[in-house]
């Protein structure tokens, strides 16, 4: 196992859970996401995010979501 200092990777957290990865990767698809039709989000500048422990999910730029069709919740992430 390598530590943080020859990784690169200093942070507190890679200290705790050294195993532990986020990666973002470049994906060569067009992705679309559809609700009852609609389109929400479509890009193919889209970044699959593949995370330890937690199933891939794709991240969109802004600007290739319709943010018009969003509403705000209460519900937050780190």
């Amino acid at each position: 196992m390598s530590s943080s200092l020859e990784s690169g990777n200093n942070g507190p957290g890679f200290v705790e859970a050294p195993d532990y990865l986020v990666q973002f990767l470049p994906t060569m698809k067009r992705v679309r996401v559809l609700v009852e039709g609609q389109t929400i989000a479509d890009s193919t500048r889209a970044m699959l995010m593949r995370e330890t422990r937690h199933a891939p999910v794709y991240c969109f730029p802004q600007e290739d979501v319709r943010m018009d069709l969003l509403a705000k919740t209460g519900h937050t992430t780190y």
